[in-house]
C-alpha cells in the first residue's frame, strides 16, 4: 500500500471520528436541553405557598449550573413567600382585635402594641428583600456567580425570562407590591384601634363577651376603625 493512500485512509478515519464526535455532543446537548426545560416545566406546576423546589439535579455539566441555580433561585424564593404568608396569616395578628386580647392584654395593650411593631417591621424587611430578589438584575447576578460561559449564561436567561417562568415572576411582584399595601394597612389601622382604646381607657369595659363604650360617640368611632380594618382584610 502506497504512502499516499495510507495517508488518505487515516485521514478519511479522521473526518469520521470527528463528524461521530460532533454527532455524539450535539445529540448530548439536545438530550440535556431537552431534560432540563422539561424539569423547569414542572418547577413551573409546583405551588410556592407549599412546594419546595430544592429537587435532585438530573443534567450534567454547564446544563447542571443551570439547572442548580434556577433551583436554588426558586426555592430562596419559595421559602421567603412562605415565611411572609406566616406571617400574614399569624394567628396573633388575626386575634389582636378580639375581646379575648382586650381581656388578656388591655387596657395598655403593651404586649400587643410590641407585637404590632416588631410583626411590621419583619413583614416589610422581608417583603422588601423579596420584591428585590424579583428584580432582573438579581435574578442574573445567580447565574453570574456560578459561571462566565455565555451559552449556559444566555440558557438561563432563557429559561427564567421566557415563557411561564417570567410571566409568574412578574404576577408575584405585582401582586407582592398589593399585598405590601394591604397588610400594611391592617398593621396600622389596627395601631388606630388600640391607641384609641389606650386614649379612653375608663370609658369603656368589656362586658357579656363585647366591648362597651360610654358614649354612642365613642362607639361609633371605635365601629369605623374596626370596619377599616375587615376593609383591608377583605381586600
Amino acid at each position: 500500500m502506497s504512502t499516499r493512500r495510507k495517508f488518505f485512509i487515516i485521514f478519511c478515519f479522521i473526518i469520521l471520528n470527528a463528524f461521530l464526535l460532533v454527532g455524539f455532543l450535539v445529540i448530548r446537548d439536545a438530550t440535556s436541553i431537552n431534560k432540563l426545560k422539561k424539569e423547569v416545566g414542572e418547577l413551573t406546576e409546583l405551588n410556592i405557598l407549599e412546594d419546595r423546589y430544592n429537587r435532585p439535579i438530573k443534567t450534567k455539566g454547564g446544563y447542571a449550573i443551570v439547572e442548580k441555580a434556577i433551583k436554588e433561585y426558586l426555592d430562596d424564593y419559595a421559602v421567603s413567600v412562605q415565611s411572609i404568608n406566616e406571617l400574614i396569616h399569624d394567628p396573633q395578628l388575626s386575634k389582636i382585635l378580639s375581646y379575648d386580647n382586650y381581656l388578656e392584654d388591655g387596657p395598655d395593650f403593651q404586649n400587643s402594641l410590641a407585637y404590632l411593631e416588631s410583626s411590621k417591621k419583619t413583614f416589610n424587611d422581608q417583603m422588601d428583600d423579596l420584591l428585590k430578589d424579583l428584580e432582573e438584575e438579581q435574578i442574573m447576578e445567580n447565574i453570574y456567580k456560578r459561571t462566565n460561559d455565555s451559552y449556559y449564561i444566555a440558557l438561563y436567561e432563557e429559561l427564567m425570562f421566557d415563557g411561564d417562568m417570567t410571566e409568574e415572576l412578574k404576577e408575584s411582584q405585582q401582586m407582592f407590591v398589593e399585598t405590601r399595601e394591604k397588610v400594611n394597612g391592617i398593621y396600622d389601622t389596627s395601631f388606630n384601634v388600640l391607641n384609641f382604646l389606650i386614649t379612653y381607657n375608663g370609658q369603656w369595659k368589656l362586658e357579656d363577651g363585647q366591648i362597651k363604650f360610654e358614649t354612642q360617640e365613642l362607639l361609633n368611632y371605635y365601629n369605623d376603625l374596626i370596619a377599616k380594618v375587615q376593609e383591608k382584610k377583605d381586600d
